[in-house]
């Protein structure tokens, strides 16, 4: 019995040591001259359409979801020449304002930031001169570097 045992694992041993001996060069899509080297995706109609779907959606959002830092949010009659002065003061080479109107009020967003703590670093240096200043999930433009 104990022959038996050894023999099988003699065997067993040549045969994951002759199947680790695989190289690229006999496998004919490793080579370059198989297909130019190109690669030819194939997919179903299902997939391709929820690829069109979602191409479609990002343009049609014109963004992505990202972070802001909400510095002002009023609403009274002068609301929105307040909002624009707030904008030009805040708005510089690093980072651009927004003004928004979320019914009642006018609001202004400052950046386009893909993390939270990229929001965090503006927030601190803007709490000095709005002490309201937040973070907020909103839909960002797209990066333009």
């Amino acid at each position: 019995m104990k022959k038996t045992i050894t023999i099988i694992i003699v065997i067993f041993s040549a045969l994951q040591i002759y199947g680790q001996n695989i190289t690229p060069s006999r496998i004919k899509y490793f080579s370059d001259s198989v297909y130019n080297g190109k690669i030819k995706i194939e997919q179903t109609s299902s997939v391709r359409n929820y690829m069109e779907i979602c191409a479609g959606l990002n343009k049609k959002r014109e963004g992505f979801p990202g972070y802001r830092v909400k510095v002002f949010a009023e609403n009274k009659q002068d609301s929105r020449s307040r909002a624009n002065a707030i904008r030009s003061a805040c708005s510089n080479d690093d980072h651009e304002a927004y003004v928004t109107y979320v019914e009642p009020n006018f609001e202004v967003h400052v950046g386009d930031f893909m993390t939270r703590f990229e929001a965090l670093v503006l927030m601190k240096e803007l709490l000095p001169t709005y002490p309201e200043a937040y973070i907020i999930k909103t839909i960002i433009k797209y990066p333009i570097h």
